[in-house]
């Protein structure tokens, strides 16, 4: 079983496939099973290297406080132990987050960026509703089981398309969610490290290719968040998923990771020329 340490912490790992390296962090609460749909098919043109943030999966789950510049570091560290010295990175909502403070504490370890349904935070960031936000809150504070609580954000994490009419997709990954679920404190932790998040002011700093995935449907994190990174990161592509909740790596994978592997072989190409 691939382990790493760093910060006095066990981190999981896997690597899947060969190629051009892609690191892919998930987001809240999520470990790395929530890759599963679209593993395989990246894995058939890259070198995938996907972990479980602290505090869920596989990894340790401490109770002292986070951030998103201590999981950055993290994320470093994973590709310390899987041997890369740069790769191409994809990280969705907190993921997105981490992204971005990777690519700006070290750029040399990211060739390319892609940042899905995340959000720039801090005072600039637009918040999603109070419903929203009473629901986050309420899921970390209410004793519920994991089944429960992951049926309870659905409202907030997919469109209300997606909702009615593909009930079966929402179960079966939720039902890939639980398997190892996610503690009350690591989801707190997670949340407050969130929260804290403010890469704003520095975004113009980026200096590598991004691609900002966002659905236009997308309650916790409005997609004025995504348009907020495309207009700050200099060299960077807005792909809006049309009727997509936050989810959108559920509601319209297949499309995304098309989209994901064109961008990704586009700078890799770009890349060699250059050297």
């Amino acid at each position: 079983m691939p382990i790493t340490n760093v910060n006095g912490i066990e981190l999981y790992y896997e690597v899947h496939g060969e190629g051009e390296p892609l690191l892919m962090i998930m987001g809240l609460a999520h470990n790395l099973l929530s890759w599963k749909k679209s593993l395989p098919g990246l894995a058939e043109h890259f070198k995938v290297i996907v972990f479980d943030n602290r505090g869920t999966g596989r990894s340790s789950k401490p109770e002292t406080a986070y951030s998103i510049e201590l999981m950055a570091e993290e994320a470093k560290a994973v590709l310390d132990a899987a041997l890369v010295e740069s790769a191409h990175v994809y990280g969705i909502s907190m993921g997105g987050m981490i992204a971005q403070r990777l690519a700006l504490n070290f750029p040399d370890r990211v060739k390319s960026l892609i940042l899905g349904c995340t959000s720039p935070g801090g005072i600039n960031q637009i918040q999603p509703d109070t419903e929203v936000i009473m629901t986050l809150l309420s899921g970390a504070s209410i004793p519920t089981t994991p089944v429960e609580a992951a049926w309870a954000s659905v409202p907030i994490l997919y469109s209300p398309y997606f909702i009615e009419n593909h009930r079966d997709s929402i179960a079966e990954h939720i039902e890939t969610m639980i398997e190892i679920p996610t503690p009350a404190h690591g989801f707190m932790q997670q949340l407050q490290a969130c929260l804290a998040h403010d890469s704003y002011n520095e975004l113009e700093n980026i200096n590598t290719p991004a691609l900002i995935i966002h659905g236009d449907a997308d309650r916790l994190i409005p997609v004025e968040n995504g348009k907020m990174l495309a207009d700050k990161i200099k060299d960077s592509k807005l792909y809006i998923v049309p009727g997509a909740g936050h989810l959108y790596v559920i509601e319209a994978q297949k499309d995304v990771d098309d989209i994901l592997i064109d961008f990704i072989k586009k700078h890799s190409v770009e890349k060699k020329k250059v050297k």
